[in-house]
């Protein structure tokens, strides 16, 4: 007993870092995890009552973004036979072509996306003429009621014989993409 009473400070001094070590950091550990989940679940029950707070307004964009949606389908061209449509489509652009004096060079057609009863269809086209009329024809093709569902995917020119009162010539290819609602049997 007498050697331990002449290491007591020392022993006072373990006894307080074990008291530390084992009893007051695992204290502090535990708070600060504690204090972070508090945080955290804090934030949470912030952004839940800021949602909370806008449930009315998403549900009125989403009622205004449905009726959008319909309204937008509602353009779209009506089909029960892709093939008839595509037959159909061509011929009519095809005319837009001929009365804008653009010389068709060649056509073909690829499937789009395809999403519940929406079908996108895409139409290459090859062509060359004026670029005035070239112009003129995409100004059509956005403003003609026939043509609503059509829009310019891609568009490549190659321009030639610009002069300060002259457009000049076009050669180039664009691509048209063309929306269509396919109809199911019993709608046809």
């Amino acid at each position: 007993m007498q050697e331990l009473i002449k290491y007591k400070r020392y022993l006072i001094l373990v006894a307080v870092l074990v008291l530390i070590k084992f009893a007051w950091v695992p204290l502090w550990v535990s708070k600060q995890e504690n204090w972070q989940q508090q945080q955290q679940t804090q934030s949470n029950l912030n952004k839940t009552r800021a949602l909370l707070a806008l449930k009315d307004e998403m549900l009125t964009r989403k009622t205004l973004m449905a009726a959008r949606l319909k309204k937008v389908e509602s353009s779209f061209a009506q089909t029960a036979s892709i093939t008839s449509y595509k037959l159909t489509a061509q011929s009519k652009l095809e005319s837009l072509f001929k009365r804008h004096s653009i010389e068709l060079n060649n056509s073909s057609w690829r499937d789009g996306l395809k999403t519940d009863d929406i079908q996108t269809l895409l139409l290459d086209i090859r062509f060359s003429g004026s670029l005035k009329q070239y112009l003129n024809l995409l100004q059509e093709l956005q403003q003609n009621e026939d043509f609503a569902n059509v829009s310019l995917d891609s568009n490549r020119l190659t321009i030639r014989g610009q002069t300060s009162d002259r457009l000049g010539s076009v050669n180039g290819s664009v691509s048209l993409k063309l929306a269509v609602k396919l109809l199911s049997k019993e709608e046809s």
